[in-house]
């Protein structure tokens, strides 16, 4: 285990990670701590379990939505590679039936 040394939102902590992961942990801090900003500038002056506690439900909430966003796309492209597929199925068979013909 490595641990690192970190500041977020102006409070000094101390945290595990496996070794070669430092760099991630690093941006994840920089995101989250990006993220309690964005909160506190909305809510203004709060205590920090309180903004922590605001800045993991927005979390939870772009996390939702993408999650949402990408199940939709996944249900889309899976509709449109089966109108793709019948479309080609139906090619075969109008060219099947030239070939037949001639």
């Amino acid at each position: 285990m490595s641990k690192l040394a970190i500041k977020l939102y102006g409070r000094d902590y101390s945290i595990n990670c496996s070794p070669g992961e430092e760099e991630r942990l690093k941006q994840l801090v920089q995101f989250v701590e990006e993220k309690m900003q964005v909160v506190a500038d909305k809510v203004g002056n709060t205590t920090e379990p309180r903004l922590l506690m605001l800045t993991c439900l927005h979390l939870a909430d772009q996390l939702f939505d993408l999650h949402q966003n990408t199940s939709q796309k996944l249900t889309d492209d899976e509709d449109l590679l089966v109108a793709a597929v019948e479309h080609l199925r139906q090619r075969v068979a109008d060219i099947t039936a030239q070939i037949g013909n001639a």
